[in-house]
C-alpha cells in the first residue's frame, strides 16, 4: 500500500478548487468506453462545476476509449471560448 500523501497525489479531486486552472473544461467519455468509469467523468465534472469552472461534459454513443470526439467540434468549441470567453 502506498503512503498516504502519494495516494493524495494520485487524485486530481484534491486539487480542483476556485483557483485551479484552467476555467474551461471540455471532458469526453464514450458510452463504449471500457477503460475509464463513466462516474470519474462525472464526478471530475460536477467538482470543477462546484468550483466555478466552466465544464462541457458529453459522452458520445457506442464510442470506445480510443474513439474520435469530433475534432472539428472540439475546434469549434475551443473558438468561442478565445472569442467569447465561454463556450
Amino acid at each position: 500500500m502506498a503512503d498516504d500523501a502519494t495516494i493524495k497525489q494520485m487524485n486530481p479531486l484534491h486539487y480542483i478548487n476556485a483557483n485551479t486552472a484552467p476555467q474551461h473544461w471540455r471532458i469526453r467519455v464514450g458510452t463504449a468506453d471500457r477503460d475509464t468509469s463513466h462516474a470519474i467523468a462525472v464526478i471530475r465534472a460536477g467538482k470543477l462545476a462546484n468550483s466555478g469552472k466552466n465544464v462541457d461534459l458529453a459522452m458520445p454513443w457506442q464510442v470506445p476509449h480510443s474513439g474520435d470526439y469530433d475534432p472539428d467540434e472540439l475546434f469549434a468549441w475551443m473558438d468561442s471560448v478565445v472569442k467569447n470567453g465561454r463556450p
